[in-house]
């Protein structure tokens, strides 16, 4: 396989850890065949995987108008890869729900997308009102590839957490936005780390009494030299590295 279907960045997610992430509109860069590739030969390889959520795949409407060869080719790429609309995590005797959304500009940043998708606010909700009504749950995070924009009536995960105020989280991403302070609408934070792994966002929550929680601490950290390399994954990162090369 050509090296970007190796799936390197996934694998090198769930390497160092990485529990839940979401989709992109890079994911896209190699049309289907090469999301499709990427995930079933992330599966092959063995190596430990994030889970990965999205909520907003309109599968259904796909379905109903029977679903294109690309289609199904992905169907089949994210049940094999075990994709879900949310994961639950335990830390320690607190239960988190974890949603992932796909937004509009990202979308829009899709030449020709494969997939259909629902709206991103519409998508949110109801898999909120369907995490309240199944799990048992103290948290709940959406990773989401929409972003925030200077303009606060366009900054569509500002949108979402007005939206959606049962959501506790927003670890944002796509518009590359380096927030050094989280954005509050209600009792939902929106966070974001820029881009590049250039930091590391780092964040510790408090429960209140009503069960809401409160933004203790938040930082981004610097991933820089003087960050002492850790060997197995230097290694994990040269190997993929060489086959990149290649």
């Amino acid at each position: 396989a050509v090296f970007e279907e190796e799936a390197s960045e996934i694998r090198m997610l769930g390497n160092i850890g990485v529990e839940v992430t979401t989709f992109g509109n890079h994911e896209f860069d190699y049309r289907a065949k090469g999301l499709s590739n990427m995930m079933n030969n992330a599966v092959s390889s063995g190596d430990v995987l994030p889970q990965m959520v999205v909520c907003n795949v309109d599968w259904e409407g796909m379905e109903a108008a029977s679903l294109t060869e690309e289609q199904q080719m992905l169907k089949s790429a994210f049940e094999n890869y075990g994709v879900e609309e949310y994961v639950v995590l335990e830390k320690g005797d607190v239960k988190i729900a974890v949603t992932g959304v796909f937004g509009i500009d990202c979308l829009a940043c899709v030449v020709n997308p494969p997939l259909v998708f629902e709206n991103p606010v519409e998508a949110v909700k109801e898999t909120v009102a369907k995490i309240q009504e199944n799990e048992t749950v103290d948290m709940i995070v959406c990773v989401s590839h929409s972003g925030t924009w200077k303009d606060e009536e366009k900054s569509e995960d500002e949108i979402l957490a007005k939206a959606v105020p049962e959501l506790d989280l927003i670890i944002s991403g796509h518009t590359h936005t380096k927030l050094e302070e989280a954005i509050v609408h209600g009792d939902t934070y929106i966070v974001s780390a820029a881009e590049y792994g250039k930091y590391l966002g780092s964040l510790s929550m408090e429960q209140k009494t009503d069960g809401r929680w409160t933004l203790e601490n938040y930082e981004l950290i610097t991933v820089g030299e003087d960050i002492e390399k850790d060997a197995a994954t230097q290694e994990k990162v040269d190997a993929l590295m060489s086959m990149v090369d290649e």
